[in-house]
């Protein structure tokens, strides 16, 4: 099958790339000349690589010609201001789609990573389903729910919407940031750690993915992809501590102490240019009172279980960081 993957330098996008090549498929990745590829450096061989971005409204007709699927991975996660996730969340896959709807021969599957930020918090006893009023709580959410209504409301192709968790394993940056403290011997935990998280190995995600392209029953579906068993942020620590056979220091944080701490950091990424995960913007997703989701639907008609349980989950994802000198 012939398959443009938009974002597939990224965390996630390299591991849809990996699963798409494994199981044989005829590969065009969508990359900007400034892309950080190491991720799918080994990867690049077997693809063919198309220049553009998003923004490149011109170019986007070329890019995804030819292209019996198209699987958009790519997404803006971090930003220094609210436009930005915008633009290229939902302005970005609005101009993608138009593009798909001009294609010859046409798009026979659009599949639309989203993020559960998307739908919003969510409680074990009353988890986030694809059905219920979406009410996200941050931009970022903001941005990819209205990416989703982009691909909701055109009747042109085919789609499937997925909405990963939390989403872990080898070359994500940002749940590094807890094995990196977990390592130095101090983890903090927001509000005592209570909070519950629906949490998804990557190379899960990208299974997901594989069978949203080729499930019937799907189209015109959101499916949230999460394990099914969800934990809470202690558990998780603890996870991460007893994979590396440490103990550390436990520092509880308060959620007044949260806004200093992500001003702070929000004014260093102003000087630096560089976004981080810590931010203003942020600290509604760390205060929610969970984030888990209900899995019955990938389940029903993905016929997807997340397999990964969070100890082998984090023990891959640890093995990895040590391996490639990130730990």
């Amino acid at each position: 099958m012939r398959v443009l993957l938009t974002g597939a330098n990224g965390f996630v996008g390299s591991h849809v790339l990996d699963r798409l090549l494994l199981d044989g498929h005829d590969v065009a990745v969508m990359l900007r000349k400034t892309s950080d590829t190491r991720f799918i450096e080994g990867q690049l061989p077997r693809v063919e690589v198309r220049y553009g971005s998003l923004e490149s409204d011109r170019l986007l007709q070329a890019i995804v010609h030819g292209a019996e699927v198209v699987i958009h991975c790519a997404g803006k996660t971090k930003a220094l201001r609210k436009a930005e996730y915008y633009a290229v969340n939902a302005e970005g896959t609005r101009s993608l789609l138009e593009a798909c709807k001009m294609a010859v021969p046409p798009v026979r599957r659009f599949v639309h990573v989203s993020s559960l930020a998307a739908a919003g918090p969510g409680l074990p006893e009353s988890p986030s389903a694809e059905d219920d009023e979406p009410h996200p709580v941050t931009a970022y959410g903001e941005s990819k729910l209205l990416g989703e209504r982009c691909v909701r409301r055109q009747q042109a192709v085919p789609y499937v919407i997925l909405r990963p968790a939390a989403v872990y394993g080898p070359r994500d940056a940002d749940l590094f940031l807890a094995f990196k403290s977990v390592r130095k011997g101090v983890a903090p935990l927001i509000k005592g750690g209570k909070q519950p998280l629906s949490l998804i190995y990557a190379p899960d995600v990208a299974e997901a993915v594989v069978r949203a392209v080729k499930c019937p029953a799907c189209e015109g579906g959101t499916y949230n992809l999460a394990h099914a068993q969800p934990c809470t942020q202690r558990e998780l620590i603890s996870t991460i501590a007893g994979a590396m056979g440490t103990d550390p220091f436990r520092l509880y944080v308060p959620a007044f102490a949260l806004y200093p701490a992500c001003l702070v950091r929000g004014l260093w990424s102003r000087i630096t240019g560089r976004p981080s995960i810590v931010n203003l913007g942020k600290i509604p997703e760390y205060t929610a009172p969970g984030w888990v989701a209900a899995t019955e639907s990938a389940a029903r008609d993905l016929g997807f279980v997340a397999p990964t349980p969070l100890d082998r989950g984090v023990k891959l994802t640890l093995e990895w960081y040590e391996a490639n000198g990130w730990l």
